[in-house]
């Protein structure tokens, strides 16, 4: 017993410590995911067809007005649930690593393309090189690795934090109305 119990410690510290990395590349449309030595690739675009969709006859209705009142009256929790969420986004992102990434943009109209370049020249990220070109050509080659024990910190803060109970009554209430 006491085997199985440190073989499971040992396997949750190798999945967490293991770092995730993520590619992509807009030339060749593809997708590639390396995590503890395997690597899996996804090309983008060729996606295989899908079985036909039956029409629904009848369009369910929604309950959206009525919905929009009790969430209006709740609207402290919801401004609050709406910040934990976006404050967990941008704590994620914070742990995101990039390297040997670059994009260029290009707009359509010449003079959008120039505010554009105003605009990225005074932005400064690390490892991310950012520019615009004139040719309306658009690429995109980004690397980032994410650390599982990091992204694990931020999600059991985030969820230490959250009002349970306030949101199981809000659902409760949004359920007995429909």
């Amino acid at each position: 017993m006491v085997y199985v119990l440190l073989g499971l410690v040992l396997l949750v510290t190798i999945i967490l410590a293991a770092p995730l990395s993520l590619g992509y590349d807009s030339l060749e449309q593809r997708l590639q995911w390396r995590w503890l030595g395997l690597t899996i690739t996804s090309e983008l675009g060729r996606e295989k067809p899908g079985k036909p969709r039956k029409s629904r006859a009848a369009k369910k209705q929604g309950r959206g007005p009525a919905n929009l009142g009790l969430l209006w009256r709740q609207r402290d929790l919801v401004r609050e649930l709406i910040h934990k969420l976006l404050g967990f986004a941008w704590e994620v992102c914070r742990t995101l690593t990039f390297r040997d990434s670059e994009a260029t943009f290009s707009l359509p109209d010449p003079m959008w393309n120039g505010m554009l370049y105003a605009v990225l020249t005074n932005i400064n990220v690390r490892d991310v090189n950012l520019s615009v070109n004139f040719e309306a050509r658009n690429y995109a080659k980004i690397w980032v690795t994410i650390y599982p024990y990091r992204v694990f910190q931020k999600l059991a803060v985030f969820l230490l934090h959250f009002p349970y109970i306030r949101v199981f009554r809000l659902a409760w209430a949004l359920r007995k109305q429909q």
